[in-house]
């Protein structure tokens, strides 16, 4: 039977007895220090995120070095001093004293543990963190520490010297360190043999078993069974080691070999017993959600719909899955698995989940293809060379009455909502529609017989997506209609009237219009009608569409002419747009101002990757922007966190109708401005198809304008006259496929939230919010408040030396031409020359001087780049004073408090120890 008081005995000694010297309290600083550097890195000042990442990342390197330097004397200094054979007589079990010891240096690693937590203080100081995700980091930082103090207490119970005990205890911790590098030498070995397959499965399996991989969900907030018991597992297979190594004195030499033999069996079983046990652990995971927004745990949508599919109704998924992946992807496969068997555990039977593992050119590979998913080539490293894999990460869902198909699982795909929805739509008896309107940006089709845009393929997974043709009719009156009446957003809740006799002739229950600044009149005004009816329709028109260039530059922006036809042989001209693009029919409907050549520019960005970007690519975030960029009033955009668009325009209320409702629903911050058609756009030539083109300016003049400038609006009116029900946005290239298929890669680190956005608008005109928060559904932006605030006036310092530099060089420009004027009227009013000598005279000096003025108009363009270069430069350094001056600071606080505390109880240890002494005996 073990007794607590024996081992709290033995523990008590042992920790007083690491604190009885100053080497103690140096240990324990070096850890504070060290454990602050790395969690306030450079890295962690350019991901701008308040998290503890950087230190979670290096936290295994850091271990290698305390965890030896708490145990080494553990047992050797016992062995060295003889005083093991002493405590082994005591009135105690070697496995009491063995306990005895591990909590004592388990209680000098929380202690060190404890002094670090003045990171998080700092942490907090700097900005808002998750407290979930901190706590649950620092709980992975203490298993994490107690299972390797086992490892070090085995190489102190090896030796009776604490140096050579120290560098065993390096080595046996770096294995479970350095299982996470052995995946490169699997790899190396899988390029030389034929079985790949096997290899690559023990390779995932050594990556699993590391250190680092057991850390990454206690980083992100979530403590997972699975990790404390790798952890627990790992103590009491090292801790059964200690127990044999200390219990060998016991054994006769004659017993020896039969001893070793029973141990070696014993200590077999239990390995094998705790990895039987983490295998079950692991296939079902069971792990408690403490992040701030419960990311990692089912949603109420998805609750929901697995209870909705009725119990009669089978759905099967067929999961297409290949067994080894890319690195970056074994999470991803990882989760996707998880929750394929959660899904199905919580149907109560209504799903059949069949897991098709698809080696390549085989049989299931075929059989995948012949379903719609196909298999994505992915580029990865490996040994210092770039190399390429296809693999299957896709699921085929079908009922009775529908099917889907979802291609692959990315890693920056929300799988969770990818799988609710896909079960909510394949259980309903009927989809929703939503119509997309021909118009020239043709996102039905590339215009060359290829596919569809992504935003349709992304709209088909949910609803029943229809081309309209704005050539005909779009309304059509409802005693004609041979469908039955409109669902969704066009039906009327509790028995109300509908507003009007009209419902869309194909039956459809929003519209999408992409570039309806193309329409000619006729095709405008069945726009226009529809719309005035009240049908809810998401429009977006864009200024300056940055995707619509060619070797001429700008050829789809609503001021210019429509293309096509036209010459010798090209055919008649084109009919041209209505209102020459500036949509004024349907902005008077709407009752907006929108200018069809004014594009707005922000020089907020809070993203230092793209730092070299101009402020025409605007960010729409929450970070560092006083203003409000996000509508809380919008189920659309209040869980939105960060957007860029590219050239957008803006829009603005004209007011006078009280009835109607003008929400804006994206903002820039007030460090904007507008620029008009002649300020960003210059005239081009081709040289290729000899034509005259517009192409954008690089550096155009900016003047901030102080105001926040709405990009994006829903606007309401719910009276029978003038109903309206539209959310108009003034940019297209936020829509463009690069955003959806970086959200389904996940390449970059930054999450945007564009194609969220898109979908939300949809599910809220149709009627249907019932994915928004599931879509909606991320981890909150936290990003360095303090360090921003430090660094927003150095922003404005540049913006200010910028403008200074462009007044400067615009009155420059101004005097010279008046120089010019001046220059040309002495002539003209020269009396002693005739009209043709004044008209020649004033030609040739025109020439001159208009070439002097070019000349210094590109010498005064020379320099003001140079001068704003030099700005930035300096705003650059003194942003990163800002950060090294922050990075010293955190750095120090965690070494004054051990300091504190050591030389307080070492000076009243002395104290003691003085007057305890009989003053006689005492040097004088």
């Amino acid at each position: 039977m073990i007794r607590t008081h024996v081992i709290l005995a033995v523990a008590k000694r042992n920790f007083r007895s690491y604190f009885s010297g100053v080497l103690g309290y140096l240990f324990i600083t070096v850890f504070c220090v060290a454990s602050a550097a790395m969690a306030f890195s450079s890295a962690f000042f350019a991901a701008n995120s308040a998290s503890l990442d950087q230190l979670t990342q290096a936290f295994p390197w850091l271990l290698l070095f305390v965890i030896p330097a708490i145990t080494m004397t553990t047992w050797a200094d016992e062995r060295k001093l003889g005083t093991d054979e002493l405590l082994f007589t005591l009135p105690s079990s070697e496995v009491e004293i063995l306990l005895g010891k591990y909590l004592a240096v388990f209680a000098v690693y929380s202690v060190a543990l404890l002094f670090s937590l003045v990171n998080v203080v700092v942490l907090f100081l700097l900005g808002s963190p998750d407290t979930g995700a901190v706590v649950s980091s620092y709980a992975g930082y203490w298993f994490a520490g107690g299972a390797l103090l086992s490892a070090g207490m085995l190489a102190s119970a090896l030796t009776n010297s604490a140096t050579v005990s120290f560098v065993m205890g390096v080595v046996f911790c770096c294995v479970p360190v350095l299982l996470y590098y052995v995946t490169d030498v699997v790899e190396w070995l899988a390029g030389l043999r034929d079985q790949t397959a096997e290899l690559y499965e023990l390779r995932n399996a050594l990556a699993a078993l590391s250190l680092q991989e057991q850390l990454r969900d206690f980083s992100v907030g979530v403590v997972p069974i699975t990790g404390v018991a790798w952890f627990s597992f790992f103590s009491l297979v090292m801790l059964y080691l200690n127990f044999v190594v200390i219990s060998k004195r016991r054994w006769g030499v004659q017993n020896e070999l039969n001893m070793s033999g029973q141990y070696f069996l014993r200590t077999l079983c239990l390995v094998v017993t705790c990895g039987s046990l983490l295998f079950v652990f692991w296939h079902y995971p069971v792990r408690a959600d403490l992040s701030s927004e419960r990311l990692f745990t089912l949603s109420a949508a998805t609750r929901e719909t697995l209870s909705n599919i009725k119990s009669s109704q089978q759905i099967t998924i067929q999961a297409f899955i290949s067994p080894e992946v890319p690195a970056d992807y074994v999470e991803t496969r990882r989760q996707l698995i998880g929750l394929l068997r959660e899904f199905k555990r919580s149907s109560g039977g209504a799903i059949d989940l069949r897991e098709v593992s698809v080696e390549p050119f085989s049989d299931e590979g075929e059989q995948a293809r012949a379903l719609g998913i196909e298999p994505v080539r992915l580029q990865y490293d490996r040994d210092g060379k770039r190399e390429e894999a296809e693999i299957f990460m896709g699921a085929f869902l079908q009922s009775a009455s529908d099917e889907i198909v979802i291609p692959f699982f990315g890693k920056g795909l929300p799988i969770e909502y990818e799988l609710t929805r896909s079960l909510r739509t394949v259980s309903q008896e009927k989809r929703l529609k939503v119509g997309v309107l021909l118009t020239d940006a043709k996102v039905m089709t590339d215009g060359e017989g290829g596919g569809k845009w992504e935003i349709v393929r992304e709209l088909e997974k949910q609803f029943d997506v229809i081309a309209v043709n704005p050539s005909q009719k779009i309304l059509k009156s409802a005693a004609d209609a041979e469908t039955k009446p409109e669902v969704g957003a066009d039906s009327k809740k509790d028995g109300e009237e509908k507003q009007d006799d009209k419902i869309p002739a194909e039956g459809f229950d929003v519209l999408l219009a992409i570039m309806p600044s193309s329409l000619t009149q006729p095709q405008m005004d069945n726009f226009v009608e529809y719309v005035k009816a009240g049908k809810p329709t998401l429009i977006f028109d864009d200024p300056c569409p940055y995707i619509f260039q060619n070797q001429s530059g700008l050829v789809m922006a609503p001021r210019l002419p429509k293309q096509g036809g036209g010459g010798m042989f090209g055919g008649p001209p084109p009919e041209q747009k209505a209102d020459n693009g500036e949509l004024t029919a349907l902005m008077s409907a709407l009752n907006v101002k929108w200018d069809n050549g004014q594009i707005t520019y922000d020089r907020n960005n809070p993203h230092t990757q793209f730092a070299t970007l101009p402020p025409e690519y605007v960010f729409i975030s929450r970070t560092g922007n006083k203003a409000v960029p996000f509508s809380e009033e919008s189920d659309v955009t209040k869980s939105l966190q960060d957007l860029v668009m590219l050239f957008p325009g803006s829009i603005t209320d004209r007011a006078g109708r009280k009835e109607q409702k003008f929400t804006p629903l994206l903002r820039t911050s007030t460090e904007s401005g507008l620029l008009d058609w002649e300020d960003f756009t210059s005239q081009s030539f081709n040289p290729f198809t000899m034509s005259p083109g517009v192409e954008i300016k690089q550096n155009p003049r900016r003047r901030d304008d102080g105001d926040s400038h709405v990009i994006a609006a829903h606007i309401r009116n719910e009276t029978k006259e003038t109903p309206l029900n539209v959310i108009f946005c003034s940019d297209i290239d936020m829509i463009t496929d690069w955003f959806f298929m970086e959200r389904n890669r996940g390449m970059l680190d930054i999450q945007f939230d564009n194609v969220t956005f898109v979908l939300n608008a949809v599910d809220q005109l149709a009627g249907d919010e019932t994915f928004i928060p599931l879509r909606s559904r991320r981890e909150k932006m936290r990003t360095l408040q303090f360090v921003e605030e430090r660094t927003s006036n150095l922003r404005k310092n540049l913006n200010k030396d910028e403008k200074e530099a462009q007044d400067q060089m615009d009155s420059a420009l101004k005097k010279a031409e008046d120089e010019l004027r001046s220059e040309i009227k002495k002539i003209q009013d020269d009396q002693g020359l005739d009209e043709r000598s004044k008209e020649v005279m004033v030609r040739t000096k025109e020439e001159q001087l208009n070439r002097q003025l070019e000349i210094q108009r590109d010498q005064l363009e020379r320099d003001l780049n140079a001068q704003v270069r030099k700005s930035a430069l300096e705003m650059k350094r003194k942003v990163r004073q800002v950060e090294n001056t922050v990075k010293i600071i955190a750095c120090m606080i965690p070494a004054i408090l051990p300091i504190c505390f050591g030389m307080l109880f070492l000076g009243i240890r002395n104290l003691a120890e003085q007057q305890s002494i009989n003053p006689n005996r005492r040097r004088t």
